[in-house]
This record gives C-alpha cells, structure tokens and sequence, in this order.
C-alpha cells in the first residue's frame, strides 16, 4: 500500500507515495483527492448509526462480501471491513 511521505527539498505542500521503494511525485490534484477520500473514509466510520450496522452485518451474515456490501450501500469497504 502507498503511504504519503515529505520530500526533503520540496515545499511540504508537494505530496509523494512511496511505490515498491520508491517515491512518486504525486499530482496536486491526486493529492487532494487522496486526503479528500480520507476524510470522507473517517466521517463514514464516525457517523454509521446502529440501524445502517445492522443492515451491513444482517447483509454480511447472508454471506455478501464486503464489497458488494460497500457498493450496494455506498459505504467504503474498508469501513465495513471495521465492524
């Protein structure tokens, strides 16, 4: 998996991914989109109330994997993957 890490002698602004050792320059706009998907990634998991974990469970049991559950609800899988 790809982490965000700082260059050195770049502003801290610029954003990099380290990738089988080695680091790639990220576009801005990757950037943003990688920090906004984060974000939307924690509210999800802060915010799921106890009727929506039951339905992902009660879907779960009924033996959907996690990413047919997350498509179907529109939940990220690795918030479901936390239940």
């Amino acid at each position: 998996m790809a982490r965000i890490v700082r260059h050195n002698d770049e502003s801290v602004r610029d954003g990099y991914i380290s990738n089988g050792g080695k680091e790639v320059k990220l576009f801005t706009s990757a950037l943003k989109a990688l920090q906004c998907n984060n974000r939307i990634v924690m509210a999800q998991r802060k915010h799921l109330g106890d009727f929506l974990r039951g339905r992902i469970i009660g879907r779960l049991e009924c033996r959907c994997t996690q990413l047919e559950v997350s498509e179907e609800l529109g939940i990220a899988q690795s918030v479901i993957s936390r239940l």
